[in-house]
């Protein structure tokens, strides 16, 4: 008997990386993890990856975090950029949002007032942390949780 799970895939802001050192139990954290387990996809162009890095770097002194975060983009999937979008204030943010708009992703998440003012754009549901967090306990764990019940 097989089962096909759907994968959720994302594409997750700088704020939420640099936010997960904060604490082990923070959202962001938590996200973190489910991207290096592989029970979601995260995705992210080359040079949202590489701005990453080096903030991540400058930002976090946490050692035992940015060895995490090392992980985490080792397990980031490429996006690759196909139309440069002026959507919102800060070009930083459209680059964010031309990778999930590029990959096709499920959920942009992110703390920017900016991203999160737009709600959804081209099929991308923007979300907080906690919002997402709530989401993967409901249609995600939730779903394994139930499917598990039946095979045991």
């Amino acid at each position: 008997m097989s089962f096909y799970f759907f994968m959720l895939k994302v594409v997750i802001d700088t704020n939420l990386l640099i936010d997960g050192s904060e604490d082990f139990y923070n959202f962001g954290n938590r996200i973190i993890d489910l991207a290096i387990s592989g029970n979601i996809e995260a995705y992210a162009n080359k040079a949202t990856l590489r701005e990453n890095q080096f903030l991540a770097e400058k930002k976090i002194h946490d050692e035992g975090y940015l060895k995490k975060l090392k992980y985490f983009f080792d397990a980031v999937k490429p996006a690759e950029s196909s139309a440069h979008l002026k959507v919102v204030e800060d070009s930083e943010d459209d680059k964010i949002l031309e990778s999930a708009v590029s990959a096709g992703v499920d959920y942009l998440i992110t703390s920017d007032h900016h991203l999160l003012k737009l709600g959804k754009f081209r099929g991308v549901r923007i979300v907080r942390p906690g919002a997402f967090w709530q989401i993967w306990e409901d249609e995600g764990e939730g779903w394994k949780k139930w499917i598990n019940s039946f095979l045991k």
